[in-house]
């Protein structure tokens, strides 16, 4: 079996080089492109605990289930009140 931390290393990994590769196109394709990697770089982080709170419920860790879910309603509420 995965462990977590390996799940995690690889999902903020893949979204940091296809954000930075998007960013990279968007030079010769257009800004929406460029802010498409800038989308993607923002949101991996919200993805990372996502992803780790769904492993975290799998396992029956309710503690840290919690602990993700409160991450996750900061992290929704921060973007929100940005726009």
């Amino acid at each position: 079996m995965v462990s977590i931390e390996a799940i995690l290393s690889w999902v903020l990994r893949t979204g940091v080089i296809t954000g930075a590769v998007l960013m990279v196109i968007g030079l010769f394709a257009g800004a929406n492109i460029i802010w498409l990697g800038v989308l993607i770089l923002a949101l991996t982080p919200l993805l990372r605990v996502i992803i780790a709170g769904l492993l975290f419920l799998s396992q029956k860790d309710v503690k840290y289930f919690i602990i993700a879910l409160y991450v996750i309603s900061v992290l929704v509420i921060g973007i929100l009140i940005k726009f």
